[in-house]
């Protein structure tokens, strides 16, 4: 099977802008009482954490971090004021992206430690049993194949527009069901923007799954209806799941970009032919998924919080 690197881009990471930043604080203002609390959950158990651990965050406080949920249940991200992403972190807040890995804090003496390959593993398949997928957008084709792939796109990127005219060729014969999480591939540029309005607009569509694939069909939007969505939300959603994903060792930094019920990386190929769609997206090439125990995804009291490793990693 021949790989599809033609319909890949390398997605910039872009942390949020300024502006992004001021929009994040009125998010969090109008939030509903139940997110907010577990928002601040977060926040106070993640920065009790690193002063804990000794580790002294120049930019951000207790007092000033923006902290948001992600399309991940019990996953936050934490932001600076001027908008930059500090971390990932859970409710407990025992984890940790600063530095660019996994790493556990407040659950060992000294500073934050790299997760272990199986702790990652465990992370990850938390993180994809906990996809809030009501808020992504759902395009079937067929019958769907009982099928849950995640898909990363984005309206600028020529990878993906071929990507989308292989599948709507290949539609008669294909029975999946994608979650897309789209944006641009400027990122948080200011450039992104044009490319994030379509966004918006295909996002707050009555029929968002028609208005995607009629904008690759016919290059033509949907007329724009206000849903409380802006450009910065739609650049921010993208940007968390993605860097999780990338953190998380289940994809390259490249768009388009497929992604199993297991947090695998389907590999896309150039000739959609039959034997070639079975083998990507067919139902019983569904992983067997067994729920995973929630330990990394969850406040759990401290008798409970997960287990270090036998041979702690070393320190970072």
């Amino acid at each position: 099977m021949k790989t599809m690197s033609h319909h890949l881009a390398r997605a910039p990471f872009k942390p949020a802008s300024a502006i992004m930043a001021a929009l994040l604080a009125v998010a969090a203002a109008i939030a509903p009482s139940a997110a907010l609390a577990d928002q601040n959950t977060a926040r106070t158990n993640f920065f009790a954490n690193m002063q804990k651990a000794g580790v002294t965050l120049a930019d951000v406080t207790p007092a000033n971090a923006e902290v948001v949920p992600t399309h991940v249940k019990g996953m936050y991200g934490i932001f600076t004021p001027a908008g930059k992403l500090v971390s990932l972190t859970n409710d407990a807040g025992t984890i940790s992206t600063k530095g660019g890995d996994l790493s556990t804090i407040g659950l060992q003496a000294g500073k934050p430690r790299r997760m272990t390959s199986k702790q990652v593993d465990e992370v990850r398949a938390e993180v994809m049993a906990n996809l809030d997928y009501d808020k992504l957008i759902k395009i079937s084709y067929g019958n769907g194949g009982g099928r849950k792939i995640l898909m990363f796109s984005a309206v600028d990127c020529p990878g993906c527009q071929m990507l989308e005219k292989d599948l709507a060729k290949a539609a008669s014969r294909l029975n999946t069901t994608f979650y897309l999480v789209p944006s641009s591939l400027l990122g948080s540029d200011p450039a992104a923007v044009p490319a994030l309005e379509k966004v918006v607009k295909i996002r707050c569509d009555a029929n968002p799954a028609l208005a995607w694939q009629t904008f690759w069909a016919k290059r033509t939007l949907p007329q724009p209806k206000a849903c409380g969505l802006t450009t910065q939300n739609v650049q921010r959603d993208f940007s968390l799941l993605f860097h999780m994903m990338v953190t998380l060792k289940a994809i390259k930094p490249v768009v388009p970009m497929l992604v199993s019920e297991d947090g695998k990386w389907i590999r896309l190929f150039r000739d959609m032919n039959s034997t070639a769609l079975a083998a990507a997206f067919a139902a019983e090439r569904k992983p067997d998924m067994t729920a995973p125990t929630t330990q990394w995804l969850a406040a759990a009291p401290a008798a409970s919080k997960p287990a270090l490793p036998a041979q702690p990693a070393k320190a970072r």
